[in-house]
């Protein structure tokens, strides 16, 4: 799935090609950059391709941009006081400085969309990770486990590999493409039929994930968010793991839902490296308060993952333990 288009235009000088390279080298944001120079192209290419976000120069801006509708139009000033209108950025400023009014603007704009689907009766808790080799996927696995005991959960692995297939002979069952593909085509899916994709393990229910790179790239936010309110619609579940990758289109609109993120992290440079360029991005974003993000420090598991019953041991002894009292911790 290709990333939401930032279109950016300003007919003087090099400020639109410089600004979209810069944007694009940044490889973490949810976007992708294109830049005009010609205001007719600019209005060619959004009549077929309306952007995300369509920031202009305001000297630009004319009787037929306007006619695009695009609803997050950003205005390039020259000046720091805000026009009436339309967010307005004060364009002599680093490209770094402008790229965080964007964002701060985009999700204070679009995040009650968002809200929405953790309002109600359904508690969405994200495990993820910038670093691999972190144990994330067994860390969601435990609290699952653990918050089974007492509640109804659901699990959806969003990785390019899960490893599910082998791991829990999986061989031509029913995942999440073949979901995706129905609530793509039909209008008034019934939630029954969801129960033909669900499988239980141990003490939660799961959804097979899918089986090819490709297809975790083609699913969009907007299908994610149609997915979870399709699960809500039928007040089964209390809580809902999402165990993250970095192929989920738009990572950091997912982490927003989350009441709590566990970030399982490690000890070594590039490690550090890493986690510290997160915080740096869920500060940019805004919409992330830093409480609900939790890193962990995982200890050693200790569980033998060859055996085909290691589900039911990973809620007991000093993993499990562990993982009770960092989910007593936090409510």
């Amino acid at each position: 799935m290709k990333k939401n288009v930032i279109a950016v235009c300003d007919t003087e000088g090099e400020y639109a090609c410089n600004f979209a390279e810069y944007l694009n080298s940044r490889k973490k944001l949810p976007f992708q950059a294109e830049a005009f120079t010609d205001v007719e192209k600019l209005r060619t290419y959004a009549g077929k391709n309306p952007p995300e976000i369509l920031l202009i120069a305001e000297a630009n801006v004319n009787e037929q941009i306007k006619e695009l509708g695009t609803e997050n139009m950003i205005l390039l000033t020259e000046n720091r006081e805000q026009e009436e209108g339309h967010k307005s950025i004060y364009k002599y400023q680093s490209a770094e400085s402008v790229i965080q009014e964007v964002m701060a603007y985009y999700v204070e704009n679009t995040a009650p969309v968002l809200y929405e689907v953790a309002k109600q009766d359904i508690e969405f808790i994200g495990v993820y990770s910038p670093v691999g080799r972190s144990a994330k996927t067994l860390l969601a696995l435990t609290i699952g486990q653990i918050l089974g005991e007492e509640k109804s959960v659901l699990y959806l692995n969003m990785e390019s590999y899960s490893g599910f297939e082998n791991l829990f002979d999986l061989d031509n069952e029913k995942n999440l493409t073949d979901l995706f593909y129905i609530l793509r085509c039909r209008e008034n899916l019934v939630y029954e039929e969801l129960q033909g994709f669900i499988k239980s393990i141990g003490k939660m229910d799961y959804i097979p994930p899918v089986v090819s790179p490709e297809d975790i790239h083609a699913i969009g936010n907007q299908d994610w968010l149609k997915l979870f309110d399709f699960i809500r619609q039928g007040r089964h579940y209390e809580r809902v793991i999402l165990d993250l990758g970095d192929s989920v289109a738009q990572i950091f609109q997912m982490l927003a839902i989350c009441r709590t993120v566990y970030v399982p992290v490690q000890d070594d440079v590039i490690a550090r490296c890493k986690l510290e360029q997160f915080r740096k991005l869920v500060k940019q974003w805004g919409r992330i308060e830093q409480e609900r993000i939790k890193e962990i420090r995982l200890p050693a598991c200790g569980v033998n993952l060859s055996d085909t019953e290691f589900i039911n041991t990973l809620a007991w002894g000093k993993w499990g333990g562990f993982i009770r009292r960092m989910l007593e911790r936090n409510g």
